[in-house]
Parts: C-alpha cells; structure tokens; sequence
C-alpha cells in the first residue's frame, strides 16, 4: 500500500510538472523546483530526516528516468536496487566535478548555464520544444534505458549531489546497507526479454525518417502566411542593442541572477513571442522574439505569473501599457518609404500606444510613450530585416500615473514658476497648458476643448475663471489664489474647487475695487452668459490695443 503510495504521488508530480508547460491549472507545483526561494529551502532541510524524498518522488525528470528504465529493464518480485547503491570512486569524481563546475558558474555570474542542467530546466526546455533542450532530454532518457538506474541523477545532476550530501546522516536512509550481506553483483535483474527490442516494430525506416523530416520542418520553418494562403517569409533576427526581457523581469541584472531557464514563462506566454535564448551567457533564458507575434496590451502577465523563481515578477495594480520594456528604433536604410517609396504606414498603424507618428513622410518614435511591446516590429514588412526594432532596456520602466495630491502639486508648481498661467490634466498626465494674462490663457483652453473632464490649475481663479471652468466642463480646479464666491460657483455646478489661499473676492492689482474681470460679470450667476460677457470684453480690449 505504501508503495502504491509512493508511486502514486511520484505520478501525480510528474503530471502537475508537465501540465504546467501545456496551460493546466498547475503552475504552483513549479515552484518546488531548484531555486533560491523558501519551499526549496524546507525540501533542504527535510532531507537530512528522510533521504532523497526529492529525487524519488517530486523530481518530474527523476520520476520519468524511473518510467524509461522500468519499461526498458523489466523486473519481477526484484527490489530496485540500481539507484540505492553506494557510490563508486569514479562516480563520486564525475559528480563532483559537474557541482564544483555548475556552482562556480552560479556564482560567477553565469547562473543560467551553472542552472542549465538541473532537472526542472532540462525537462522545461524539451517541454516547450527549444532544440537543445530536446537533445539533452533525449540523452538523459537514453542514459536511464541503457544504464543501471537513473544514470544522470546519480551521475550528473547538481542537485542530486547536493541532495546526496545533505542525506547521508539521514535517519531513514535510501540506499542498500552493504552488512546486510549484498555484494552489489546485480545479479538479481532479469534478463531483457526479446520482445523489448523490437519496441519500435510497425514503423518504418521510411515512416521515421518522414516523420524526423516534418519535425524538422516544423522547428526550422521560415515560412508563415499573411492571413490568406500566400507564404510570406519571416525576417531575420535583428542585432539588437539588448535582448527585450518579459514585462516584469524589472532589472537585468537581478533577472539573469534569478532565472534558472526553465522555461515556464515560455509554455505560458499565450502570444508565443517568447522564446529560450541561444547565447552563451543567457542560455535557455527567455528572450522576446516578435517574428511571429508580439506582446499585447490585453495579456494579464501569464509569463510573470508562471515564474516559480522569482525572475519575474506580477506588478499588481500596474496596467501593461504602464509597463515599457524598451522602445523602437527605427532604421532608415531599410524602410520600404525610403527605398523603393512605398506609403506603408503599418508600423504607425498597429502601435498599441499611438507612440509612432508620421513626420517628413517617415516614422518617428516618441520613447515616452513606446512601452517596447514589439507590435510594430511584427507587422513591418521590410525583408530580410525589419526597419523598426525594439532595443531592451536593463530596467524596466513603470510609469504610474501621478496621484490627484501629487498631480496638482506638479502644475501648481508650472504655475508658481511662471512657466505657465493656466495648466491641464486628464487621465492622470499633464495634457495642455497656456500663457497670457488675465482669462486669455483659460479661455484660449476653453476653445481648444481642453478643460471638458480635465484638473485645471489657474494661478488666480475669480467668478470670471469659475464661469469659463464651468462651460469647459471641468472636472476640478485648484488656484494658487482663489475667491470665496468663486468657489461657491464652482461648486454649485458640480466642479470641486481648492486653493492654495482663499480670499474673499478677487482685486485689481492696487487693491482698490474689484478686478476688471470681475466687474464685467458682475451679479450674473449664469456661467454661459458671464463668458459671453467675457468674450466680448476680451475681443473689445484687442480692438482697441489694435489700434
């Protein structure tokens, strides 16, 4: 019963693992993996008290080495001995050999290529179909049917070693007690019945090849289609200044420190622009390839979520267009505008964040606003290079909008400064601003459509500002200075009102009578006929200066 037990939940970790690369609900069983983080750390320190738990009954890749060589070497009322021997002089060497090389790699800063061949990141890597991981995967489950055991496991692996060293005291120990009388002769495995090697009878020498070739085809196919049935031609990978992380990877440096190239940002990605790398430093990390797709807008941070080492992150409360990951960088030599003049606006069209404007005929990107998403790299048709990149940036950017206390003190500060009289906000970002004197510069916004819902900050804010907010449908005005009954307009019409001083009514500048401004609105408390009012006055005094 116990070892139907065992096997059982050995099973159910191989599954939960797999699940995870192919959208099953199990990406928290990931997290049990080798990394620096607090479950692993329990897994540790339990193993002193009862062995190699991990490598027998959590380790997917350890589970399917035992799956391969049970169905390799059948054995019957036999006791699997082959992976509780004691270790051989030349075994130990081989080991600790690979931990001393992938341990010196993880502290010198090459963590990805030291993290490489642990068991979570070999069986990612093959899960999500990047050819060296495939290969590697391949040799490890040809080692366990060929071999004695789980070859790599007692072999190879990092962890294995260090799960090895930690269970040597351990109380309730996995291995074969040599005063038992066993002689490690291995004579109690069955000799392989005929029938297992012609485990590949029925297909063909034809139908393998065939198949290897559709594979192939699969994996190093240069051809998708434009929506219709004509093949279209992918681009080439351009040079980039720097690889473009996943959003949520926020620091480069820490990211390559964390991430052990598993892989599982890559099976989650529901667009498939990520992909494991190919160089050296950064072998099997997650890079973004926007060849095929790109990074939308409307993705909820899957990759991010997926992560079970803390590389990424989720950015809780943080839209995606407020994340940038980089920006585009445009190349002029290649544009199919410039070089064979044709009127592509594709780049500008399918931008997310309208961050690619047309000037002089050709694109110009506004960084500010480029969030790196690679849209527009997707869609340019420029061959055999795209015109329009992403260059990634080693940290990434989150752009919060400003909250309301922090907003208004920004513009108020324009204001203070002289570098505006009349200043704007919507959606959270300074959106116009204005010069001149008297109501000119809010009545100019007024005509502009530039108030309708908008944070209105107005060095001096009379009933004459007050009226003109109100038909402009602001949304909140705040003045450096500001009168009662201006504020008592404001109000009555719906319109939040502060200020820096309040006061009872607005003067001239010799404090002698009420302002100009003032004076022509008088007792109207209708704020369309006190801008008409305005209006007038305004255009009288233009008139005259005129002349």
């Amino acid at each position: 019963m116990k070892k139907t037990l065992l096997r059982l939940v050995a099973l159910l970790s191989l599954a939960a693992a797999c699940g995870a690369f192919y959208g099953l609900p199990t990406a928290k069983a990931l997290r049990i993996q080798p990394t620096p983080t607090l479950v692993f750390l329990v897994i540790l320190l339990l193993t002193p008290l009862v062995g190699r738990f991990f490598c027998t009954w959590l380790c997917p890749l350890g589970v399917l080495q035992s799956i391969v060589h049970a169905l390799a070497h059948p054995k019957t009322h036999v006791r699997r001995v082959c992976t509780r021997l004691p270790e051989t002089r030349a075994q130990r060497l081989v080991r600790w050999c690979v931990f001393a090389v992938a341990a010196g790699l993880v502290a010198g800063g090459f963590g990805v290529l030291g993290w490489a061949i642990t068991p979570y990141s070999i069986l990612g890597k093959a899960l999500v179909g990047f050819v060296p991981g495939l290969l590697l995967a391949a040799a490890v489950l040809a080692l366990a049917a060929v071999g004695a055991g789980r070859t790599w496991c007692n072999w190879v692996c990092p962890v294995g070693t260090l799960f090895n060293l930690l269970a040597r005291g351990a109380r309730r120990p996995n291995t074969i007690d040599l005063k038992d009388g066993c002689g490690i002769c291995r004579k109690c495995f069955a000799a392989k019945p005929k029938a297992a090697a012609h485990a590949a009878d029925g297909v063909t020498r034809r139908e393998t090849l065939h198949g290897l070739g559709l594979l192939a085809a699969a994996e190093l196919g240069e051809k998708t289609v434009d929506g219709g049935f004509s093949p279209v031609s992918l681009p080439g990978v351009p040079a980039r200044p720097a690889e473009v992380l996943p959003p949520g990877a926020v620091d480069r440096a820490l990211f390559n420190r964390l991430c052990v190239g598993c892989d599982a940002c890559v099976a989650a990605c529901p667009e498939k622009c990520l992909v494991p790398s190919t160089s050296l430093a950064t072998f099997g990390q997650p890079k973004m390839d926007f060849r095929r797709s790109h990074c939308r807008l409307a993705c909820p941070q899957k990759c991010a979520a997926a992560c079970p080492a803390g590389a990424l992150r989720v950015l809780d409360h943080v839209a995606r267009r407020d994340l940038h990951m980089g920006h585009a960088i445009w190349k002029k030599d290649r544009c199919l505008r410039a070089t064979q003049d044709v009127p592509c606006t594709a780049c500008q069209r399918k931008c997310p964040v309208k961050a690619i404007t047309l000037v002089g005929g050709f694109p110009v990107v506004n960084r500010d606003l480029c969030i790196g998403c690679g849209a527009c790299e997707h869609v340019c048709p420029s061959r055999p290079l795209p015109a329009i990149f992403v260059k990634g940036f080693d940290r990434q950017r989150v752009v919060r909008p400003l909250g309301a206390a922090d907003l208004v003190a920004e513009m108020a500060g324009l204001v203070r400064r002289g570098e505006a009289a009349v200043v704007t906000a919507r959606g959270g970002v300074l959106d116009a601003r204005a010069t001149g004197k008297g109501v000119q510069p809010i009545l100019s916004l007024l005509d502009a459509d530039a108030l309708r819902g908008a944070v209105v900050v107005d060095k001096v804010v009379g009933r004459a500002a007050a009226a003109i907010a109100v038909v402009g449908r602001a949304r909140r005005v705040h003045g450096l200075l500001m009168g009662e009954d201006a504020k008592a307009l404001l109000e009555a019409h719906g319109v939040t009102a502060t200020a820096d001083r309040l006061v009872p009514k607005i003067l001239n500048r010799d404090l002698s009578a009420s302002c100009p401004m003032e004076a022509k609105v008088g007792n109207e408390t209708d704020p369309e006929k006190m801008v008409a009012a305005l209006r007038a006055f305004v255009g009288a005094a233009s008139s005259g200066a005129a002349k």
